[in-house]
C-alpha cells in the first residue's frame, strides 16, 4: 500500500501537478486561479506577467486584523482555535496605465482591450486620493503603499 502512495506522489511531481500552490510573500504578485469557483485562489506569479493582476501588500494577523485603508482584495485564512487569531492577506491591483480589466466576482483579470473590459486610465503612486480621478471613474485607492488607480468603462 505504501508503494502505491509513493508512486502516486511521484506521478504528480513528474506530470507537473501539485496539490499545493505557491503563495506570494509581501511585495510579490499573484494571479487568480479557477475563476469558475466562488472561492478562487491567488497564487504566486511574476509581477511582469499579464496574469499577475494583484500584489500582496500586507499580511495582517489578529482577532480583527483589518487591511490598511483602501480597496484591497482580502483573503482570510482560518482562525487559530486557541488564540482565535486569523490571517488576512491584503492585495492591491498590479496594473499600469492602458491595461484593461474584466471583473469576475470579486476578482479582476487582465485582458486585451475590447467589449466588456474597463481601461486603467491613470495610476498615481505616492497618493491615495479619489479626487485625482474623473467623475464616473471606478477609483481604487490604497494607503499602503499610497496609490490611486483610475478605471473607466
Amino acid at each position: 500500500m505504501r508503494n502505491i502512495a509513493v508512486i502516486a506522489a511521484l506521478a504528480l511531481v513528474v506530470s507537473g501537478c501539485s496539490l499545493w500552490t505557491e503563495q506570494p510573500g509581501v511585495g510579490e504578485c499573484a494571479k487568480v486561479v479557477d475563476l469558475s469557483r466562488d472561492d478562487a485562489e491567488l497564487t504566486k506569479a511574476d509581477c511582469s506577467a499579464q496574469e499577475a493582476v494583484y500584489k500582496l501588500v500586507s499580511i495582517e494577523r489578529g482577532v480583527t486584523a483589518p487591511c490598511p485603508g483602501g480597496d484591497y482584495v482580502e483573503e482570510t485564512s482560518a482562525r487559530n482555535r486557541k488564540t482565535k487569531r486569523k490571517t488576512r492577506e491584503c492585495y492591491a491591483l498590479n496594473v499600469r496605465e492602458g491595461d484593461c480589466l474584466k471583473q469576475v466576482g470579486k476578482f479582476d483579470t487582465k485582458l486585451a482591450c475590447g467589449t466588456g473590459t474597463r481601461k486603467v486610465t491613470k495610476v498615481v503612486d505616492g497618493k491615495a486620493n479619489r479626487s485625482l480621478c474623473g467623475a464616473g471613474d471606478d477609483v481604487k485607492t490604497y494607503d499602503k503603499p499610497p496609490t490611486t488607480i483610475c478605471i473607466t468603462g
